[in-house]
């Protein structure tokens, strides 16, 4: 954890990723926010301002101005979705020597170790002349955050893309492959879905099976190939050595794969650089768990909820896009 993190320690606690999906009602009513005359998408008190960034109806950045550290600390809270309690440990956060520095170099981070929100402070003059600006907003990815692979389905301009992280041995993992994938996978035209591995260490088995799917994904079969994996997954999750490849290449053979090449390219690890390469992508962008899911580049705290999926989809399909006003935004605050 970095100095950022270690001095806004008080951030972590609060649901920033929440809050920034909130209508622009339910933001400005905030307790820690009364006394603010609300005019539009505009909130002020004294030389204190808020300003939300909106698509949709739902909040995804708040530009706010201050004089002191406590009416930036109080602006954040409300950008936040953070309570009371926490401003006063904010303010002195925001207040410490080390931060101040830091801030009047102008920094941008993000809010937390998901990296799902991002913040950048900029503070300049002193005395009666002291200014902080900053800027909260929701983290949006960019494509190329993300590597090429062709284990993808729909259609390549469905509006919506879902990009999961995944592991063949998670059981949570499972549950998303049988209940909801089908779901999206019906929706073609609405849905394009990408798979990304992302195994996790105690799971002895799923980095094995990520290179088997890959295997699978060498001869156009990696959609299949999962499906052989999750609904086996009870059957080969405590297995070892030549064990485990019997039944991974029993699967090659249900799916219809040439046994010799599948064989080959399991025996010889020919997939675990692309394994490596999507584990470290996941890595550089947050993923926290699996499954974890990416709605347009927004990670999705809960790919179950509708309206979680409806505020992303607005936000991320809005003109101008809210990637472009977020840019712009922190480039007028460097």
């Amino acid at each position: 954890m970095n100095l950022r993190f270690l001095a806004l320690a008080a951030l972590l606690s609060s649901s920033a990723h929440a809050q920034l999906f909130q209508t622009v009602q339910t933001t400005t009513s905030q307790a820690v926010l009364k006394g603010f005359a609300v005019q539009g998408k505009t909130l002020q008190k004294g030389s204190t301002k808020l300003t939300l960034d909106e698509a949709g109806g739902y909040v995804y950045g708040v530009q706010i101005e201050a004089k002191t550290p406590e009416d930036l600390a109080r602006a954040m809270a409300g950008a936040w979705g953070m309570p009371e309690s926490g401003i006063a440990k904010l303010a002195s956060a925001l207040a410490s020597p080390r931060l101040m520095a830091e801030a009047r170099a102008g920094f941008q981070d993000f809010s937390d170790e998901s990296k799902s929100d991002l913040f950048a402070l900029n503070l300049s003059g002193t005395g009666a002349a002291q200014v902080w600006k900053a800027y909260l907003a929701v983290q949006i990815w960019p494509d190329s955050a993300f590597p090429a692979t062709n284990n993808v389905w729909g259609d390549p301009k469905a509006p919506t893309v879902l990009r999961v992280f995944s592991d063949f041995q998670c059981p949570y993992c499972q549950q998303m492959a049988e209940e909801t994938l089908p779901t999206w996978k019906k929706n073609s035209a609405q849905y394009r879905l990408i798979h990304y591995h992302f195994p996790l260490p105690f799971h002895k088995n799923a980095f094995p099976a990520a290179e088997a799917g890959e295997c699978a994904a060498r001869q156009g079969k990696f959609w299949p190939y999962a499906d052989q994996l999750f609904a086996g997954l009870v059957s080969w999750k405590a297995l070892t050595g030549a064990a485990l490849n019997t039944k991974f290449e029993d699967y090659a053979k249900k799916v219809g794969l040439n046994a010799a090449q599948f064989k080959t390219c399991l025996s010889q690890h020919a997939t675990k650089a692309v394994v490596d390469a999507q584990m470290k992508a996941g890595t550089d962008v947050g993923v926290p768990g699996t499954p974890t899911v990416y709605l347009n580049g927004i990670r999705l705290s809960d790919y179950t909820d509708p309206s979680e999926l409806k505020a992303v989809q607005a936000i991320t399909q809005a003109i101008p896009s809210a990637q472009s006003v977020i840019q712009t935004r922190l480039n007028a605050l460097r």
